[in-house]
């Protein structure tokens, strides 16, 4: 009998250890294939969901333009760093990448080698949605403005959802208010939404620094967790392909499905985004006179971002590979 529990035990932690199976793999050449690139003219008005001083253009242009290459089989997805712009213009030369498919459950694990580096004016972010918002779910994995050096994790629901959580500067309300006007930007409360600070080197200049590293986020009924890996501490089992979360330190946030929230019912139906703004809702007047060194470069967000293009050289992403597996 001992015999057959430890062989029982060894084939349960085998299975554990391969539970997760590669469905989509992001990368190389092959990268942009599963992604829509979106441009100023899907969104009527502004150009930019979120009023950004930002021109998003297609994969032929921006492939053109040298925003979009593979460069050593790392792909690099970057912003107009050459010309100068008149303020009255959309604005900077950028990429948002949507991707075609979308997911409920599943481990997504993004080996990044170089986000935007930190300079007045940027916003990028790598995050997912449920373009159906049914009900409205949100996940910003990365997320940071200007000279930030940690990365700020978000969740936003329209609909009641909480959590009680740790870690640094937690934020623990994910709704974003006004449910009965479909918590539309006029109406919402709460743009914070619910998460918590990444610690260590983890957004711009930080984590380039530090070589980059691994976002990881898994999404179950039971929970949404992320982990961050700097690049000397990546889990060999994800190096192999072989990613087995129970056997990893434990994830920096975890959002754990209760009464006070349902995981399942509001982050389903997850389309990757991946984009970099300049300006917008993010940073408003009041948090550019903030920043010392962007107050003095510039009078405001978009006088400098239209005129100091070679501040954005460092405005790329660089991927390894973005991996979904279930």
């Amino acid at each position: 009998m001992a015999r057959l529990a430890q062989l029982t035990a060894a084939a349960l932690l085998s299975t554990s250890a391969n539970a997760y199976t590669l469905v989509r793999n992001y990368a190389g050449d092959n990268f942009t294939n599963g992604f829509d690139f979106r441009t100023a003219a899907d969104y009527p008005g502004s150009g930019d969901p979120t009023n950004g001083f930002v021109n998003y253009v297609s994969k032929s242009a921006a492939t053109s333009a040298g925003l979009v290459k593979v460069v050593n089989g790392q792909v690099y997805l970057g912003a107009d760093s050459t010309k100068t712009v008149s303020t009255s213009a959309q604005g900077r030369d950028s990429i948002r990448l949507e991707s075609k498919e979308s997911f409920t459950n599943g481990l997504l694990i993004a080996d990044i080698a170089h986000m935007p580096g930190n300079s007045c004016g940027v916003w990028p972010a790598f995050w997912t949605y449920n373009f159906d918002e049914d009900p409205y779910g949100e996940i910003d994995i990365i997320e940071g403005i200007m000279h930030q050096s940690n990365n700020v994790v978000s969740l936003h629901t329209c609909g009641t959802c909480s959590f009680n959580l740790g870690g640094t500067d937690p934020r623990d309300d994910c709704n974003l208010g006004g449910e009965s006007g479909g918590c539309s930007d006029d109406v919402a409360t709460n743009y914070d939404g619910c998460g918590n600070t990444t610690p260590g080197p983890s957004f711009g200049d930080s984590f380039n620094n530090a070589g980059g590293g691994v976002y990881a986020t898994l999404i179950d009924s039971t929970a949404v967790k992320i982990w961050q890996f700097s690049r000397t501490q990546i889990p060999a089992d994800i190096t192999s392909g072989n990613p087995n979360p129970s056997g990893w330190s434990a994830p920096f946030v975890t959002f754990t499905s209760g009464s006070s929230c349902n995981v399942a019912k509001y982050f389903k139906k997850q389309t990757i985004i991946i984009n970099t703004d300049f300006c917008g809702s993010n940073i408003d007047q009041d948090t550019w006179n903030s920043d010392r060194t962007c107050k003095a470069a510039a009078k405001d967000c978009k006088t400098y971002v239209a005129q100091n293009p070679s501040a954005f050289a460092s405005a790329y992403w660089l991927f390894n590979s973005i991996k979904l597996y279930q």
